[in-house]
């Protein structure tokens, strides 16, 4: 179960519990959900009909819902109030950017999950309209495979197959200008595959009536229609070998002409170009794939907020591990290391924010140098069974994505021609993998050496 907590500041002492999403918090506090139940009928002449809750998120709820008009279920998104609020004022871009797909061929779009209509929603007290998207329905999201299996590493032709979906969905995305600024193992899904008819559907409906929680505490009432979210199983892996992948939730996508905040991607997935306060683009979205080649390989994050153990004789004298903003410091050392590059002085003389985390002379003010390990021996530490030659492959992608220039970083569109990406082969490698490895080794620290 995940529990919401909210602490009422105007109310003293008034600490307020949720199982799921906050129900009955107004949207002028930030909130505003739709407070409703399955077999509620919404949309335009009673379109969608409601079936259970799938999940909930920071700016929205989900509904199994059947579309009476095309005669199939889909995921229905309700927007909170005050994210219907956003949208409307152009602050939040979700509905845009679907529009924004729409206006690409369907084979271009097919590794984007995709919008099937759009209404506004009259919500009940102080919840306000909801916008509402109707979405196409999916199985499951990579973060809830790796929860629902014991396996500790997926297979290379699955690993290789949802990079590569997840790549031709960003190559959609850019295209039609807009960034994700979200990538992340739950906002990656996967489809419901042949052997989910809608009728398997409508059978799994039935066998999954709707659970509430509780009576609960609200800020002027008490809450009982919280309803319980259940979820489909996850696939095996011998669907995994033929599922189709996709981008979904673009609540935080950016127009790229007309970003409204660059309060972008969760500091471990995060570019150096938004930590230091620069112009951004779609390429970093390209940073976080880099990022997340490492992640779906290994299921091990690259980036870490909290100062290792192993990292803590490289801090400066006096400098305190587990002191307030440290963790951004953390990164952009990170960062150079994994990269293979110190930060260029122009680029740290451009950027505003620079001067909070390094010296003059482009010295990290917390940081000093270190004997680096090559990202070979970071996949190696997980433990993970992967060949030397995919090792390689993966690695040589990685290095490709983590680009401090952003305009040195490749699109999605040149990743997906890499060898690593190839379907059903092994990545291509001109030397002897020894050599390439030791190749690696030498470079990675002479360039690295004095961050």
């Amino acid at each position: 179960m995940s529990t919401t907590t909210y602490n009422a500041e105007d109310d003293e002492g008034l600490t307020l519990m949720f199982p799921e999403e906050p129900l009955g918090l107004p949207a002028d506090m930030g909130f505003g959900f739709f407070q409703g139940s399955p077999l509620d009928v919404l949309g335009p002449g009673g379109r969608f009909q409601l079936r259970a809750k799938l999940g909930f998120g920071t700016n929205s709820s989900v509904w199994l819902a059947k579309d009476q008009h095309l005669g199939r279920h889909v995921a229905l998104k309700i927007l909170t109030r005050y994210a219907s609020q956003l949208n409307a004022k152009n602050l939040l871009c979700e509905l845009a950017v679907h529009k924004r797909l729409a206006s690409l061929p369907a084979n271009e779009t097919k590794h984007c999950n995709r919008l099937i209509a759009h209404f506004v929603h009259q919500g009940i007290e102080e919840d306000g309209d909801h916008l509402c998207l109707a979405l196409e329905l999916e199985r499951s999201t990579l973060d809830h495979i790796w929860s629902g299996h014991n396996f500790k590493f997926l297979p290379i032709p699955i690993v290789k197959r949802v990079l590569r979906h997840l790549l031709h969905g960003l190559a959609a995305l850019h295209k039609c200008g807009v960034a994700h600024t979200d990538i992340k193992p739950d906002n990656i899904v996967i489809s419901l595959g042949s052997s989910w008819t809608d009728e398997t559907v409508s059978h799994w409906a039935c066998a999954h009536r709707p659970r509430v929680y509780e009576p609960c505490r609200s800020l002027n009432k008490v809450v009982t229609n919280a309803f319980i979210s259940e979820q489909f199983p996850a696939p095996s892996l011998a669907e995994l070998e033929t599922c189709n992948y996709k981008i979904s939730d673009f609540s935080n996508a950016q127009e790229l002409d007309h970003q409204t905040t660059d309060n972008i991607t969760p500091l471990t997935l995060r570019s150096p170009e938004v930590i230091l306060g620069g112009p951004w683009d779609e390429k970093v979205d390209i940073w976080t794939f880099g990022c997340l080649i490492f992640t779906i390989l290994t299921k091990v994050a690259l980036f870490t907020e909290r100062v290792q153990p192993v990292h803590l004789p490289f801090l400066r004298p006096g400098i305190d591990p587990d002191v307030d903003g440290i963790e951004v410091d953390y990164t952009l050392w990170l960062m150079a290391t994994f990269a293979g590059q110190r930060f260029p002085p122009i680029v740290l003389w451009l950027y505003p924010n620079s001067h909070k985390y390094f010296k003059n002379n482009g010295d990290m003010k917390c940081f000093g140098s270190f004997q680096h390990r090559p990202l070979e021996m970071c996949v190696q530490d997980t433990g993970c069974p992967a060949s030397e030659e995919d090792v390689a492959g993966a690695c040589s992608l990685i290095r490709r994505c983590l680009k401090l220039n952003p305009s040195a970083r490749p699109s999605a569109s040149e990743l997906l021609q890499a060898g690593f990406m190839a379907e059903g082969v092994q990545c291509v490698v001109i030397l002897p993998v020894r050599n390439l490895y030791y190749y690696f080794l030498l470079s990675f620290e002479y360039s690295c050496c004095d961050v």
